[in-house]
């Protein structure tokens, strides 16, 4: 096989916009309970991230102002590996420019992923009973960092800033306090070709800032009891409104509905509340949330205040944090948007199931 100079210059073309970014990071896993194992004196790990820098080639590259997106690993040593072992997370990546000039800026960076955890709890085999973090290998993997970036040139620049990222597996399996961690990194970007590649000009459609009716059905698995107890289903239905601005966000506020199958078994195998048991294993929560459409992907973020809660469920809020995909976007018709969606919930910032669903918008 020959490869003319045509060939090689179309090569390295083709990675005009893509980059690689490495920053090593240390901190501290912070302790938000009190039955929690000993703390490491320090944490670290590196993160990198593989990028492409938008070119408007889509509507939301423009309206999102040229962003970076791209697929982010990260390797996290919490410092005490008979208890925390060591995590492994994948994740979708997308860095914003917040302020900035030619040569320094303020950006962040975040995703919600996958990580693979060393050290959890499990009664036998490699018995690791002390731990009563994490309690399966799998879990969600959440980042979010901050960084002050200078560039050196097109195609190198520097960074530092904050840290911090989250895993837990939503009560499929116990125990599940999770572990979070903050600090600082420090690191370097590069582009082989450049990282202002050329953009497409033109004048993205710009969408009504409409009103909706949008419905939720969803649910979810939780492990009840003790590790390695009865699984139990979660149903979790939502109906609430948006309001669409800028053609690429929204606000959403509304009501999610909760029924925790667990408790209602726990009261009935108690005989607890007789004859109320479904009402005492029922929530509802009113929420306010927000979403940022990339394309067909959806980051949503909500806080939610609990007005009916359910039995052995504590805590004056509620979250939940995830991706929308939308199958359906329509400007006119009946039903103007289709959705899955995959969401962590969280009581009291302890993550309370993994919530898998469909959603609606009339």
């Amino acid at each position: 096989m020959v490869l003319t100079i045509g060939d090689t210059s179309a090569q390295i073309k083709s990675l005009d916009g893509y980059g690689v970014e490495v920053n090593p990071f240390a901190g501290k896993i912070i302790k938000h309970n009190p039955v929690f194992p000993p703390v490491p004196a320090t944490s670290g790990g590196v993160d990198i991230n593989i990028l492409r820098k938008a070119d408007g080639s889509k509507d939301w590259h423009i309206r999102r102002n040229y962003p970076l997106f791209g697929l982010g690993l990260t390797y996290t040593n919490y410092g005490l590996n008979n208890v925390y072992g060591t995590c492994i997370g994948v994740y979708p990546v997308w860095q914003f420019r917040l302020v900035g000039t030619k040569r320094i800026e303020l950006t962040t960076r975040f995703g919600i992923g996958i990580g693979y955890v060393t050290g959890y709890f499990k009664r036998h085999d490699k018995w690791d009973t002390l731990n009563n973090l994490i309690g399966s290998a799998i879990n969600n993997f959440s980042l979010l960092s901050t960084d002050v970036r200078y560039h050196i040139t097109n195609r190198l620049s520097i960074q530092a800033g904050l840290t911090a990222s989250h895993i837990s597996n939503g009560e499929f399996r116990r125990p599940n306090l999770g572990v979070n961690f903050v600090g600082g990194h420090i690191g370097v970007r590069y582009f082989p070709v450049s990282s202002s590649p050329t953009r497409i000009n033109r004048e993205p459609e710009k969408l009504s800032n409409r009103w909706l009716l949008q419905l939720r059905l969803a649910g979810g698995l939780v492990e009840y009891g003790v590790p390695d107890g009865p699984f139990h289903k979660i149903y979790l239905p939502s109906v609430f409104i948006s309001k669409r601005y800028n053609s690429k966000n929204k606000i959403l506020a509304g009501v999610d509905y909760a029924f925790y199958e667990s408790v209602y078994m726990f009261l009935k195998n108690n005989e607890i509340y007789a004859g109320e048991e479904r009402k005492r294993a029922t929530e509802m929560s009113a929420f306010l949330g927000h979403e940022f459409l990339i394309g067909r992907i959806g980051l949503v973020m909500q806080v939610g205040y609990p007005f009916k809660r359910a039995t052995l469920y504590e805590g004056n809020y509620v979250t939940k944090l995830g991706y929308n995909y939308y199958l359906l976007q329509k400007e006119k018709g009946i039903l103007k948007e289709a959705t899955i969606h995959t969401y962590i919930k969280t009581d009291k910032l302890k993550a309370s199931v993994i919530e898998l669903g469909v959603g609606l918008s009339f």
